[in-house]
Parts: structure tokens; C-alpha cells; sequence
């Protein structure tokens, strides 16, 4: 059973990380403004393929806890946690040279979305109960 939440980790993980590369790609063409001091797209895959990772075991683990199936449970608590990640690019001070700082919450929080929602498409075609 690992292995599958494995592989739907990885396969979440690669799935965001497409998305939130072309996400970048056509938000810095869009805007005009480049962040890439900050977030590059090694970055962004990297952190949506970490992301989907501890999903993955995070789901894993409370299966494996709780014995039974725990899918609203788990599907509550990564929804919550992915709404209250959207606090950090708040948080973030960025250096006073930046150009347009007000534009970068726009390219970030859409993109911690995606980890997320690409767990949700990738659980029901690999995890069967």
C-alpha cells in the first residue's frame, strides 16, 4: 500500500510542478516582472514535488493509524493546511531593489494550490480502497 501512495506522490508532484512551472512562465511574461532572485523553476517544481511527498505520507499515515478509511478526515486536514500555507507569501520580506512587489503574492499563492489539487486528481486513479 506504500507504494502506492508513493507513486500517486510522485505523480502529483510532477503534475503541479508542470503546472506551476507554465504558471510562472506565463505570469512573468504576462506581468513583466521577473522574480527569479527569489523563486526559480527548479524551486517551484522541487517544492511541488516535496509538497505532494509529505501529502502523500501524511495520508498514508493516518490510513495506517486509524486502520480504516479516513478520506474526509485527510482531505479536510490538506485543504486547511494548503488555505493556511497562503499566509507565508504575505510574510515574506523581499528585498527593497525588487521591482512591483505588490505582483509577487500573485505569482505565489496560486501555485500552492496546485500540490493540492493535483493530489486530489491523482488519489482516485491510484489509491482504490
Amino acid at each position: 500500500m506504500f507504494k502506492r501512495y508513493f507513486l500517486a506522490g510522485i505523480a502529483a508532484g510532477i503534475l503541479s510542478g508542470l503546472a506551476a512551472f507554465f504558471y510562472h512562465r506565463i505570469y512573468t511574461e504576462v506581468v513583466e516582472v521577473s522574480f527569479a532572485r527569489l523563486v526559480s523553476p527548479q524551486s517551484i517544481f522541487s517544492a511541488c514535488l516535496f509538497a505532494d511527498m509529505l501529502i502523500a505520507l501524511f495520508c498514508y499515515t493516518i490510513r495506517s493509524f486509524f486502520k480504516k478509511d479516513m478520506e474526509i478526515l485527510t482531505s479536510i486536514l490538506v485543504a486547511g493546511s494548503t488555505l493556511l500555507s497562503m499566509i507565508i507569501p504575505f510574510m515574506v520580506s523581499l528585498p527593497l531593489d525588487m521591482e512591483k512587489p505588490e505582483l509577487f503574492p500573485g505569482l505565489v499563492i496560486p501555485m500552492q494550490l496546485l500540490p493540492a489539487l493535483a493530489w486530489f486528481v491523482v488519489k482516485p486513479f491510484s489509491i482504490r480502497n
